[in-house]
Parts: structure tokens; sequence; C-alpha cells
């Protein structure tokens, strides 16, 4: 674990970290056996980091006490021996108790009085070590005879029956210790238990009936209300996994599920702060194609509504800005018009490019990587032109004239060729989001953006399915 991780935009969260000042409230006795006059650091888990709160002194004999306010947020906390020598402890009901152990093994020797949960904590922690520890010797047996269908039976088998174990000693947890945070944690973790697949009235079973209950029931155990979720290390790993994994990676079902667990948190400020920015950072810069509509989304109902007090204001401004800027260039929209002078100094406009495709090309004379494309870009033009009623406008981001109509001359670019500092229609960087080259937008016959920033080895396949699906 890097115990010193820390979450970006730290100005989204502020609040979350609150001054440890010695109040009374919560005091906490720490006993570890091995160590003297050393300093040690408690922090706590946020979201998918973690956050040092203050340095406590060892004596002599190794003992420590930390005093917090009796408004201390409640989660998971971590006594810091050193950076690989850590443990955690609970933060909740119990306000005063004591904690002892070596740190040679602070697990095994571990010894608490006057909590409860963190004895009920350390029970769960010992038994799914103990458990785990079983579960991998079985693996390694399994490794070694995967070819033997008996032994490969069995030891699955084995698998399987301690899984069940563990699963059913958490149940258990939750049953009798239902007001518990273990009972709580365990509830975060807990996956759906899928019923018996129904039978469709023509007799077949419901193919899609596991996935559907799997997802309608994901959250069925967490509250979006309770913000000591935000303070266990399993609560971020869940959301991911919900919005990687479960649903449809389409940005309109993400869109459509955001705004609904966005709006189940809002009860809770810390919650509803931390859901606005998951969404936000998770989406900022997505590798996925379109997905940055789900970033413009976020910021057009939350951001640009002042529904997000906690968040400075030159950064919203900035927030703001750059998903104004990328919403002129989402899927489906018609981006902005470049009217610029070719390689004879005459005016050419994009939007009057007649194509059924238009593929629009930035790139640079001195850059690397289009020297590399940009002929396997040609040998795709050349041999796809008429299946895809094809044209390229094909955009030089350097200035020099000189060194453009040497570059179209040796990689033979016999398409549009435009000088994009010699323009009409305003700085095309900005405008198109143009970091570094090259980059690819490939436009339907409406001039309507249908794909972006694929790689030329893509873009047949592409094209393939956007005709098949547009045909149907």
């Amino acid at each position: 674990m890097k115990i010193f991780k820390r979450l970006l935009l730290l100005a989204l969260l502020c609040g979350c970290i609150i001054s440890s000042s010695a109040q009374k409230g919560y005091k906490l006795q720490f006993h570890i056996k091995g160590l003297r006059d050393t300093a040690c650091l408690i922090a706590n888990y946020y979201g998918n980091g973690t956050y040092i709160k203050d340095t406590l002194k060892l004596d002599k004999s190794g003992k420590c006490t930390y005093s917090a306010a009796a408004d201390l947020p409640k989660g998971i906390y971590i006594f810091i021996i050193s950076e690989k020598n850590y443990f955690d402890f609970i933060i909740d009901k119990d306000k005063e108790f004591s904690i002892e152990t070596d740190k040679a093994n602070t697990l095994k020797t571990m010894s608490i009085k006057g909590s409860p949960d963190n004895i009920l904590f350390y029970d769960y922690l010992k038994f799914n070590k103990q458990e785990y520890n079983k579960v991998q010797a079985f693996q390694k047996e399994l490794d070694k005879h995967s070819k033997n269908a008996d032994s490969v039976k069995f030891l699955s088998d084995s698998i399987g029956k301690l899984n069940k174990v563990i699963i059913q000693y958490k149940l258990n947890i939750v049953k009798e210790h239902p007001e518990s945070f273990v009972a709580f944690m365990i509830n975060i973790m807990k996956e759906p238990e899928i019923p018996q697949v129904p039978t469709l009235p023509n007799g077949r079973k419901d193919s899609t009936f596991a996935y559907r209950y799997y997802r309608n029931h994901f959250w069925d155990d967490v509250s979006f209300t309770d913000d000591r979720a935000l303070r266990t290390p399993v609560f971020h790993s869940k959301l991911v996994k919900y919005f990687d994994k479960v649903l449809p990676q389409l940005p309109d079902t993400i869109i459509s599920e955001a705004d609904f667990l966005i709006e189940k948190s809002r009860i809770n400020p810390e919650m509803f702060k931390y859901m606005v920015w998951f969404i936000t950072r998770q989406y900022e810069n997505s590798d996925i194609m379109g997905f940055d509509k789900i970033f413009v989304h976020v910021v057009n109902k939350y951001y640009v509504t002042n529904q997000t007090p906690w968040v400075d204001e030159t950064v919203k401004k900035e927030i703001i800005k750059k998903a104004a800027k990328m919403e002129s260039l989402l899927i489906g929209k018609r981006p902005p018009n470049m009217i610029m002078q070719d390689t004879s100094l005459q005016l050419v406009s994009m939007y009057n490019v007649n194509a059924k495709t238009l593929l629009i090309l930035f790139w640079d004379p001195e850059c690397g990587n289009c020297a590399q494309e940009i002929p396997k870009l040609k040998d795709f033009y050349d041999k796809n032109q008429l299946k895809f009623g094809l044209e390229i406008y094909a955009v030089c981001t350097d200035s020099s004239m000189v060194k453009m109509k040497n570059f179209i001359k040796k990689k033979k670019m016999n398409w549009i060729n435009v000088n994009g500092p010699r323009t009409l229609t305003g700085e095309l960087h900005g405008q198109y989001d143009i970091i570094s080259t090259p980059v690819i937008y490939i436009l339907n016959e409406q001039k309507e953006i249908i794909a972006k920033r694929l790689a030329v080895e893509q873009i047949e396949k592409f094209l393939e399915n956007y005709y098949r699906k547009k045909d149907r």
C-alpha cells in the first residue's frame, strides 16, 4: 500500500481533512512492543487514497495517546510504524480504548480493550488471514496438478468450500452484529446472490436474468447517506467496478446511473461531494471514445449550476472552460469550421468539402509519429476512397509553408492539404483540442463527428461497422 498516496484535485475535496488537535472526545492509547522513543503516524482512508492526520511520539516504553475531538470523522484509520509496517483500526462509537501489539507481527499479537468494534474487526481479519492461507495452499497444489482431472476437481471443490465458509462467516457477522462497523463494511463489499434463473413462457431459461439481477441489486446493502463508507478501503473500489465492469459501456447509460447515485447521496454533503468528484475524475480524461460526453454532462449539471460550492472558484472556472471546449467536439456534434489556405494560397472551407466521409488529419512536418502514420493513412486512402466516399482535410500545424510542401511531396499526400496557422476561423489547437500530433477526426456527410482520435489501423473496421449499422 502506498501510505502517502494523494488524490488529485484536492480542491474538490476540501473539508475532508480535519485537524486532530487534542480535545475531549476520542482518547486512544497505543502500546507498540519493540518500539521506544519513536515517531509514528495516524492516517485515515478516504476514497482511493490515505491522508496523514497526526504524528504521535512513543515514549520509552512504546506507549502513546491519541486524543481527538468528538466530531472526528468515523471510518477506518491507520497506525503507521513505517512505510511497510502499519495496522488498521476503527473510529466509530467507541470513544476510549487501548490497542497493544508487537511491531514484529501486529496482526498476530493484537490485543484490544474497550472497543467491541475493533475486537470484532480483528477477529474478522485473523479469520480471513487463516482461511486465505488455506486457499493459497490449495491453489499452489492446483497449479502443480493442473493436468490431473481428479486432483483438479478435488482441489477446486476444496477451494469452493473454503470460500463458502468465508462468505458464511461474514454473513454471520452482519446477522449477529448488524450495528457494528464491521457489518457496515461487509455490506459494502457484499456481492448480490443471484437466485435461480426463471424459465420463460417459451420454455427457455432467461439468459439475461443473472446480469439484470446482479446490476439491479449491486447497491442493495450500501448506504449513500453514510459518509463512513468514504473512509474505508472498499467503497471506491466498488464504485470503479460498477462503472467500469457492471454497467454497459455506453455514455448515456453511465450518465443516467451517475445522476441516480449522485442524487441518492445528496442528503449527505460529504457523500454528495465525493460522488460528484468521482464522476468528474473518472471521465475527465477517459481514453474511451465518446466518454467525454459524461464529463461534459456532470460539469453542466453540477458545476455550471453552482451545486459545487466547495470547489475553489478558479478551479471551477477551469473545469467549466474545459467542458465547454470539449462539448463542441462530442460525438454527434458539428465541430467548428476551418477555413485555411492550401499550398496554392487559396482558402478552403472544411464545411464545403463534398464527401460522404470526411477525415480531418492534424499533423506536423517535424513530428516523428506523423512520419510513421501518414504513409499508413495514404495506403488506406488510396485503397478505400471510393468504398467509403472518403476525402481527407489535412491540417498542417506548422506555419512554415516550405516545410509543409516538402513533407507533402515526400509522403505523396494526394488529398486536401491546408496550413492551420493561415486561417480565417481561429486558432486550431484550442478549437480542436490539439496537444500533440497526429490527431484524426472522422465526420459524416452532415459534417457531424462520428469518431475521433482513432489509430489508422482502426479506421477501416470502424467505418465498415458504422455504415453497416446505418444501412440497416
